[in-house]
């Protein structure tokens, strides 16, 4: 398993209904990565700025993702490599 930092803003198509968000694909360096099932969603909240983050997984590998409220945009944290 390799883990590699990526801290890069990426492109997301999410459902955002019944008063939740959810990713389904995203687009990075050009590829668009579907999403075959969130792992875990949490909310980072400092006052008023909140951030929704997800685990999501694509394949056997592991993205992690996060929607900043107060830019109002996508971030791709992290990613988990298998071999």
């Amino acid at each position: 398993m390799r883990i590699e930092r990526i801290g890069e803003p990426v492109g997301v198509l999410a459902d955002f209904s019944g008063g939740t968000a959810e990713p389904l694909r995203f687009r990075w360096n050009g590829r668009t990565y579907e999403v075959d099932r969130v792992n875990a969603r949490w909310i980072d909240r400092q006052g008023d700025i909140y951030s929704l983050h997800y685990s999501v997984q694509v394949g056997q590998e592991t993205y992690f993702l996060h929607f900043a409220g107060a830019e109002v945009q996508w971030w791709l944290d992290q990613v988990i490599l298998e071999g």
